[in-house]
This record gives structure tokens, C-alpha cells and sequence, in this order.
């Protein structure tokens, strides 16, 4: 779900100029789709819970399902991002995604261990098993770091196809891996998108847009498909839970079309926006931690006693941004005291996988 400062860092070459203003705009939508991905926990029934408790049939129940379905597309949006700002590339530092991932070890022992010491739990196989699912299987993560081995890899076939011969696999894929996961079986992607096929799928949709998609759309009609994508996921939700996830076509077209969306907007470049994405993936892993996520949202912002209030909107925004907020403190803290030991030693690794 998440970039590095230096996947997307501005480069302007004599081959290749792109304005500097351009960028800030994705940098503002790793924002959003980091916004969104805390929205989205707000709802899951094992954290903010509002999902799975709220009365049906109430305001909140049908405002909560256009949510969910307005916030799906992040996940996807983010390897999108992956992709576009990729694809060039011939070789890849596999230090980065070391670094990635012992970031979210890190965390996970720390985040797992304070909550084990505050709250003295039963130790049985089921605590360990936690244990090493929260610290070493964060499956984001696990995915990630795997696409992002892949890249060279990607790349040397895909910069190898003629703009129709990528447009037939991209069609291929749409039918087997999106069109049939949502009106058919799972028989194709059994994980809902939650694996390496969607993510390496999505790094290849947001490939092309660079490669071949050098024009514009409108933001209206963007925004359109979007909106409509939203409605029909929603309404779709109240037939199946398949609804939600990340595979479906619905999903896969709403995530392109809000990509497209920030990739028309000129925005300056902006220091502020383009520090506050450098957060995006220490947020994820911080907030989503299966020790405290639950803690955080119904003990410290107290979601559970708004399942089914009035107040249930002005919570929710209360939360998503209080826990953004809580989150970035921690990294700030953590970069402060840890960056020579931890960032710097990473950055000194270099284990090139090339494709040249």
C-alpha cells in the first residue's frame, strides 16, 4: 500500500522532464488513501466494530456501507501508484524492501510487546500464534515487499509488449482475475485480492497508464466513474460480502478512475503534503497492530458507543484523525531517536537485483 520517499522522489532528466509541480498531487493521494485505509478500520468488525454492530436498516448502516465502498479502492490505488512511477525502472535496491519489512517487525515486537507487559494476557499457543502473525505476517506488507522484488522482473516483460499486446493482457486479466471473482467463484483469485495476483495485476494497470496514457481525463467524468463505482459496490454489498473485496471489477475500475482523478489536478509543489506522505506506511502498520488496533479505536476513541449514535460522523472524523495524528508522533519520535541506527545502516545495504 505504500511507497518510499525514494520510489517516488522528483527526478527531471533531458530525456524525460517532468515538471516538479506535478508530483504533489500523488503525494496528496498516498494522504487520502492513507486517510481511507484508517476509515476503513473504523468499520471492520475486529476494530472500529461499526459493521458489524450497527442496526440495519438505520441511517448509520447505509451511510457506514457507502463508505466503506467510497474507501475500498485504497489498497489498490496505492500498488497503482507502485506501478506508475515504476514501470522504467531496470534494477531495484532489495535493501529497500528489507527495510520496509524490518520496519514492520520492528513495530510489531514493540507495539506487541508494551500490550503484553500492560496487559498480562493467558500465554497459550494461541498469544504466540498472534504473536507471530502481528510481527512477521502483516500480509500488506508480506505482498508488498514481494511486488517489489518483482519489479525488475515486471518490467522486462512488459516493456517488451506493444501497446495492444499489453492491452490483451490486461484484458485477459480483468476477465479472469476481477469479472469472474465477482459474479462467478473464487476459483480464479481465492484470496479476494488480498495476494500477489491483484497486487502484480494493479502494478501492471497503473504500468500502462504510464507507458501508454500520456493524455488526460476529464476529473468529471473520472469522478463519475468513481461515484458510480461507489454506488454499485454498495449496493452490491447488501446482496454479498464479495462486495468488499479488492478484486472485484467494480473496485479495480473505481480505483483507476480515482487515480485518475489526483493524476489530472496540478498541485505545486508542496513541502508539507510531500512530508506528511512520507508517513503513509508507518501509519498503516502502527494503527492496524492486531494487539491494539481494537484498543485504539473503541477504548481510546470510544467507536463502540457510536455504532448507533447520532454522533456516529463527527466520531469518525474525531478518530480517523486523531489515530493519523497519534501515529505520525510515534514515527516523528522513532526517527528522531532511531534514524542512525535504523534508517541509515538500511540505506547502506546495497543488494541490486538487475534486469538491464
Amino acid at each position: 500500500m505504500v511507497l518510499t520517499k525514494n520510489e517516488n522522489k522528483l527526478i527531471t532528466t533531458n530525456k524525460d522532464k517532468v515538471h516538479e509541480n506535478r508530483y504533489s498531487n500523488f503525494e496528496l493521494l498516498k494522504i487520502v488513501l492513507t486517510v481511507m485505509i484508517i476509515i476503513l478500520h473504523y468499520f471492520n468488525s475486529g476494530m472500529g466494530g461499526l459493521l458489524g454492530e450497527v442496526e440495519k436498516n438505520s441511517f448509520n448502516y447505509y451511510v457506514s456501507h457507502f463508505i466503506e465502498a467510497l474507501c475500498i479502492v485504497a489498497v489498490n490505488v496505492f500498488i497503482i501508484i507502485t506501478g506508475y512511477f515504476s514501470c522504467k525502472k531496470t534494477s531495484i535496491q532489495s535493501s529497500k524492501a528489507m527495510k520496509l519489512y524490518a520496519l514492520s517487525i520492528f513495530y510489531g515486537i514493540i507495539i506487541s510487546g508494551i500490550d503484553i507487559f500492560i496487559s498480562k494476557p493467558e500465554v497459550n499457543f494461541s498469544l504466540f500464534e498472534k504473536l507471530v502473525t502481528t510481527v512477521f505476517s502483516r500480509w500488506f506488507v508480506v505482498n508488498y515487499c514481494i511486488l517489489y522484488l518483482f519489479i525488475p522482473y515486471i518490467n522486462k516483460l512488459i516493456n517488451s509488449l506493444s501497446k495492444k499486446q499489453f492491452e490483451i493482457l490486461l484484458i485477459i486479466n480483468a476477465l479472469c482475475f476481477y469479472l469472474w471473482h465477482t459474479f462467478f467463484t473464487k476459483a480464479t483469485i481465492a484470496d479476494g485480492g488480498y495476494g500477489i495476483i491483484n497486487f502484480v495485476n494493479l502494478y501492471m494497470v497503473g504500468a500502462y497508464i504510464k507507458l501508454h496514457r500520456n493524455e488526460y481525463i476529464s476529473k468529471k467524468k473520472s469522478l463519475c466513474v468513481y461515484l458510480l463505482c461507489t454506488m454499485i459496490t454498495m449496493a452490491y454489498s447488501f446482496i454479498t460480502g464479495r462486495a468488499w473485496a479488492y478484486a472485484t471489477i467494480f473496485n479495480l475500475i473505481g480505483s483507476i478512475a480515482l487515480f485518475e482523478i489526483f493524476k489530472s489536478i496540478n498541485i505545486k509543489n508542496n513541502k508539507v503534503i510531500n512530508k506528511l506522505s512520507t508517513f503513509a506506511f508507518s501509519v498503516y502498520i502502527i494503527h492496524e497492530n492486531s494487539f491494539i488496533s481494537q484498543k485504539l479505536y473503541r477504548i481510546v476513541f470510544h467507536t463502540n458507543q457510536y455504532w448507533n449514535s447520532g454522533w456516529m460522523l463527527l466520531n469518525l472524523l474525531v478518530t480517523v484523525l486523531g489515530i493519523y495524528v497519534i501515529c505520525i508522533m510515534i514515527e516523528s519520535i522513532r526517527i528522531l531517536l532511531l534514524k542512525k541506527i535504523f534508517d541509515d545502516k538500511f540505506d547502506k545495504i546495497k543488494l541490486k537485483i538487475d534486469c538491464e
